[in-house]
């Protein structure tokens, strides 16, 4: 005879949880990748407790307090249609093994019921999508998270990412921006939020790139190196930023061009920017990557600058909780980085 089944709790995550959270993922996430590097209780206070826009976790916890499947996601403070909104990435799913069987109670007529992931990635959605208070969720699920996200809280595809990519080693297309002097900074300027602002109307739906946010993103990072680099005119007026970090992306190691916050008509910021990423790239890999939109006009400028595009294993999955519009309008009109996502 079977062992009953441990009694489960779904909640919203409280306070004092993160160690039992981060021996669950510490657990799961070791068991198939011999690379894996437990992840800290710092980086857990970055990512979800000093997220200027808060945390949004549900977690199915047992009688002894063991974290038996987690659900997570980041808010960010975004711009949807010219109003001021709350996207958030889903991150971190994850079920303890141990645990699987809960939750798979069949119905009278004999259909399985949802698994305790899905129960509790249901429970978060409720919660913070389908009540409205978040404008839209998105992530780059694997392809046990992409079937429960699709069957249970209805994600729909939006795009397979594409990667830019160039050699490096090489002598640069263009040879940097003419007027135009690169920076390279430990902290995020206060006028970074002018920059953001002359770029914002550009985009329908985008993640809020003002100073606050670049700097929790890019310089509060306790265990994350990332190089922070403005080009500046004749003047000293900022004209671009750009977030420069070497890591892993597509089983790949590369250097990678995480954030690129320019204006539409910068084209000689952005050439600056793109040299100042190739130097950074140069001694440590063979190339240098980057991630936007190819609604974007920088996703055209790019490959003029030498850039080839590649497919990548992600795809890119969201739902809009609030309106009509559907994958295909966020497939037109939303801007994003790879800094838009956790993966780097």
């Amino acid at each position: 005879m079977d062992a009953p089944s441990p009694r489960v709790e779904i909640r919203e995550y409280r306070p004092g949880d993160e160690d039992a959270i981060l021996a669950c993922f510490n657990r799961v996430f070791a068991r198939e990748n011999p690379r894996f590097v437990p992840r800290t209780l710092a980086h857990w206070h970055w990512k979800y407790r000093d997220n200027p826009s808060g945390n949004r976790i549900f977690v199915a916890v047992t009688e002894e307090g063991e974290v038996a499947a987690h659900y997570a996601a980041l808010p960010a403070r975004a711009i949807f249609r010219g109003r001021p909104v709350t996207f958030h990435q889903g991150i971190d799913s994850m079920a303890d093994p141990r645990f699987r069987r809960v939750g798979l109670a069949r119905g009278a007529d004999g259909e399985r019921g949802p698994s305790l992931f899905a129960q509790t990635g249901r429970r978060m959605i409720e919660r913070w999508g389908l009540s409205g208070v978040d404008q839209f969720g998105y992530g780059l699920p694997i392809p046990i998270a992409w079937r429960v996200g699709k069957d249970w809280m209805g994600y729909e595809v939006i795009r397979t990412l594409l990667l830019l990519f160039a050699e490096v080693g090489k002598e640069d297309r263009g040879g940097g921006g003419r007027g135009v002097e690169v920076e390279e900074v430990a902290d995020v300027p206060a006028e970074a939020d002018r920059l953001w602002e002359r770029a914002a109307p550009e985009w329908e739906a985008a993640t809020v790139r003002d100073a606050r946010y670049l700097r929790w993103r890019y310089v509060e990072p306790p265990d994350l190196r990332y190089r922070i680099a403005l080009a500046r005119g004749a003047g000293g007026d900022l004209r671009g930023l750009a977030v420069y970090r070497q890591g892993e992306f597509s089983d790949r190691d590369q250097g990678l061009l995480v954030e690129w916050l320019v204006p539409r008509g910068e084209e000689e910021a952005a050439r600056a920017l793109l040299s100042w990423a190739r130097a950074c790239a140069r001694p440590d890999s063979d190339r240098l990557a980057a991630v936007v939109p190819e609604t974007s006009p920088w996703f055209l400028f790019f490959q003029r600058e030498g850039f080839l595009v590649e497919g990548t294993k992600y795809i890119l999955v969201g739902r809009n909780w609030v309106g009509p519009e559907d994958a295909t309008w966020f497939r037109k009109n939303w801007y994003f980085t790879l800094g838009d996502f956790d993966v780097a």
